[in-house]
């Protein structure tokens, strides 16, 4: 399929990978073929089969992400691998959430481009319309609270909510679940 697809853009029959991806492949309703069109058009799986993107999720530059087995992004989330995004294994990311990886210089006299990889670590928690800016480390088990904006690092097993994200408590260790959510249905 990826080789079709890459056909049809370089032919002109279709637009560019990120135009496919964000009026077309988010649209598709049953969760196998969207999920290998997201692997034709460059999302790295570790296991393809044991992974969800949910309708309705923005994405950039897909050749910039890669996600770990059992991990999940919820509906309408905006997800800008710009600058690489890598989420680890059991990593439940919940409806529309952002994941930032490129921002501007403020001070730069021609308004240049910054970009910085972020990184979701096992078994951490994003929870609904969070903001994770360029350059963060989301700890394994950690969780972000909703509507929380973390500009910095977030600790494993931390709880940080807020705007800025500050830390609430630990979280309790340690955590052994094996995310597996995926609709069943093809």
């Amino acid at each position: 399929m990826r080789h079709l697809i890459m056909r049809l853009m370089a032919l002109g029959v279709l637009p560019d990978p990120d135009y496919v991806l964000n009026h077309l492949v988010n649209r598709i309703p049953l969760v196998a073929p969207r999920m290998r069109a997201y692997a034709a058009l460059g999302v790295r799986f570790d296991d393809v089969s044991h992974t969800n993107i949910s309708l309705g999720v923005e994405m950039w530059a897909a050749g910039n992400l890669s996600m770990g087995r059992g991990s999940t992004i919820g509906q309408h989330c905006y997800i800008d691998a710009r600058g690489g995004i890598r989420v680890e294994s059991d990593v439940s990311i919940s409806r529309e959430v952002y994941v930032v990886t490129a921002e501007h210089e403020p001070d730069n006299p021609d308004f240049e481009a910054a970009l910085a990889p972020v990184r979701f670590e096992r078994r951490c928690w994003i929870a609904s319309r969070a903001v994770v800016l360029p350059g963060v480390c989301v700890g394994e088990a950690a969780v972000v609270a909703a509507g929380a904006v973390v500009t910095a690092d977030v600790d494993p097993y931390t709880i940080v909510g807020g705007v800025p994200a500050k830390v609430l408590r630990k979280r309790r260790e340690p955590l052994s679940y094996e995310l597996d959510f995926r609709p069943n249905w093809y």
